[in-house]
């Protein structure tokens, strides 16, 4: 994404290097008015006499723990670029304003940390991104703003956010969710688990909006939770034991069952093509529609296998060359069936006996199959 806004600026440089004075005045002039509108979008410069903000302020005269928040989260949250950067601040920005007046700075600061730091131990544990903690932050806080807003307009709460403020929402809004889709996407299990945290926040305190002093222990105590809940995930489910042993003979003997029980299908089909029941297509569609999809069945689970001990590592790996070369005699076989290929034939036979030989070794149990842990 970067690399993408840079490419863009160097455009816009060569552009305006080749644009006459008065072109360069004209566009520069049309960039500054548009800078200048999306400031006074994300300030509500144009609206702080709307009665909305009025009664905000009436609520919570000045707005003090977004501006720490904002200051914090660039040296907590280690941000991914100078854009990112700026696109969290912004939303942070003109969500605070509305937002910690609404829920207060307890309840939004909160939100805010939890989302950010259940965002960041998924993003951690999962790829050694930190960075989206920041923005898992602003997604959260997104969620508590979304519920809060739907709970203040069905209960006609005076906080209810008008539709003129929802339209300056909406821009800045757009931005941040774009971005998203362009870098870390908005279905990620960090931007999740930062939503999860915003929506249930805005669940627990909508109900108290109108008390002057909302259940904060609640909402500590819920948003704690997650957080825990999502460290254990991350630490279980994500980073199981190193030391965990893993029983690769259940996968061998399937690899072992699966040839015993193709070989003997076609050699029941070959039976009935011999006796001409079967043409020679009908017998190369038995191997593609029957047998090979069951070998890379096998080849696929293969595949999963994580955590192997060392001294099991060449029985898998030999399984893995067994289907593979199995794998490809059988496509030589279908080759040669669709075009009488006695020739082919010969390839696949040919191929078939280099994977048999193969085989023969997951056949003769060894010892590191039948590994143990250790007391």
């Amino acid at each position: 994404m970067t690399h993408f806004v840079t490419l863009i600026v160097i455009l816009l440089g060569v552009g305006l290097y080749f644009m006459t004075p008065a072109e360069r005045t004209r566009v520069l002039q049309a960039v500054l008015a548009g800078l200048r509108r999306l400031k006074a979008a994300a300030t509500f410069e144009e609206m702080q006499s709307d009665p909305f903000f009025e009664a905000l302020r009436a609520r919570t005269p000045r707005v003090l723990a977004m501006p720490a928040l904002l200051v914090l989260s660039t040296i907590v949250f280690i941000q991914s670029s100078v854009l990112s950067l700026i696109i969290n601040a912004a939303c942070l920005w003109q969500i605070g304003l509305i937002l910690e007046r609404v829920v207060g700075r307890v309840a939004f600061t909160t939100v805010y940390v939890a989302s950010g730091a259940a965002a960041g131990i998924i993003g951690l544990s999962a790829s050694g991104d930190a960075s989206i903690g920041a923005s898992g932050a602003v997604l959260g806080i997104y969620g508590l703003l979304l519920v809060t807003s739907i709970w203040c307009a069905i209960d006609r709460s005076s906080l209810a956010i008008p539709l003129d403020v929802a339209k300056q929402l909406a821009p800045v809004a757009a931005i941040f969710v774009l971005y998203k889709l362009m870098t870390t996407g908005l279905w990620s299990m960090p931007s999740l688990a930062a939503v999860v945290c915003g929506l249930i926040g805005g669940i627990i305190v909508a109900r108290d909006l109108d008390s002057p002093t909302p259940q904060l222990r609640r909402l500590a105590t819920a948003m704690g939770a997650i957080v825990t809940v999502v460290g254990l995930y991350a630490v279980a489910v994500m980073h199981p034991p190193a030391n965990e042993t893993v029983d690769i003979r259940p996968e061998i003997d399937r690899v072992i069952a699966v040839e015993a029980r193709t070989v003997d299908l076609y050699e029941k089909e070959v039976e009935r093509f011999r006796k001409g029941r079967i043409t020679a297509l009908a017998l190369a569609a038995v191997i593609e529609k029957t047998i090979v999809p069951e070998l890379r069945a096998v080849a696929g689970r293969l595949g999963t296998l994580k955590d192997v001990p060392p001294e099991d590592q060449p029985v898998v790996a030999a399984a893995q060359q067994f289907l593979k070369l199995r794998d490809e005699s059988w496509q030589l076989r279908v080759t040669a069936l669709h075009k009488s290929d006695m020739r082919g034939l010969r390839q696949a036979d040919t191929k078939e006996r280099a994977s048999r030989e193969v085989f023969h070794r997951l056949q003769m149990p060894p010892q590191a199959s039948a590994h143990q842990p250790a007391s």
